[in-house]
């Protein structure tokens, strides 16, 4: 995420995030760089490996097709990113 939006929810780069929607939610480490637009957040499909609690980002995402072609609609899902505290081991 663009490290503007970032700053404002308090969030520096490799914070415990959570992205989530109405449909879902991941927690996953941020990374900030200037190269992602600001109201943009970037993530990899294959990022359930990095993500610790399994999931991935279609879990935010909709199944609904486009109206033209039928296609994903996918590429344009809103979501909201907040910092997570770390759980303290016993």
């Amino acid at each position: 995420m663009h490290p503007d939006d970032a700053a404002a929810r308090g969030i520096i780069s490799g914070d415990r995030v959570r992205v989530h929607n109405d449909r879902g939610e991941l927690l996953l480490r941020s990374l900030t760089s200037p190269a992602v637009g600001q109201g943009v957040v970037a993530a990899h499909l294959d990022w359930s490996r990095l993500a610790e609690d399994g999931k991935n980002v279609n879990v935010l995402t909709s199944d609904r097709l486009t109206d033209m072609g039928g296609g994903a609609t996918f590429y344009s899902t809103l979501v909201e990113v907040e910092r997570v505290e770390s759980v303290s081991s016993p």
